[in-house]
């Protein structure tokens, strides 16, 4: 099979640098860009099936891609929960709370942000469902639309980096990663390729 990753179009939460794993904000008017971008390259590429995260940003970035086509929304597929720091910005942290973030980048697998999800079982709910989506697609092409730490995630799990490769990966808006998966190899054709 071939798994196209995309990563949602650009929302405002991105420009102020919020925290908003769940947080449902919707892609901007460069999203938008971006989306009708990739609707563009996605027009000459053959899909079987298109699966997307359910909020908003992810969604709407896959429903301009789809163009009328299906698109299978997929709870597992979004990003970590931030917890209390849903919705915050690095300016909006008590001291305690810039204290907890700098622990948890350098421990993310075993820190856990306050009321927040914990990193390996966000690894596992991604790549799970991942592992679903290969196995009820076998010989199709796959375009999935999630967020720069779950398509983190699934590149981990993919390549066999595993979750302490998480920081390896960067997935860009308004670029899309192809890769080649089957039961003996798994090809990696692009990473972070150009709509346009």
């Amino acid at each position: 099979m071939k798994l196209y990753l995309v990563r949602h179009g650009e929302t405002d939460m991105n420009l102020n640098n919020r925290f908003y794993g769940w947080t449902d904000a919707d892609i901007n008017e460069k999203g938008l860009q971006q989306a009708e971008l990739l609707r563009e390259a996605f027009r000459e590429i053959h899909l079987d099936a298109i699966y997307s995260s359910d909020l908003k940003r992810a969604l709407h970035t896959a429903e301009i891609i789809a163009e009328g086509r299906e698109v299978q929304k997929e709870p597992q597929l979004r990003e970590l929960y931030y917890g209390d720091w849903e919705d915050r910005t690095w300016e909006d942290m008590t001291e305690a709370d810039r204290i907890a973030l700098k622990q948890w980048r350098v421990d993310w697998e075993n820190c856990t942000m306050p009321k927040g999800e914990r990193f390996l079982d966000f690894y596992r709910r991604v790549t799970e469902r991942l592992d679903g989506i290969i196995r009820e697609n076998k010989g199709r092409h796959i375009l999935v639309v999630s967020h720069n730490g779950a398509l983190s995630a699934m590149l981990c799990h993919l390549t066999g980096a595993g979750p302490r490769g998480f920081w390896n990966f960067n997935s860009k808006q308004g670029h899309y990663s192809a890769i080649w998966v089957s039961e003996k190899k798994l090809t990696v054709d692009c990473i972070n390729f150009p709509a346009k």
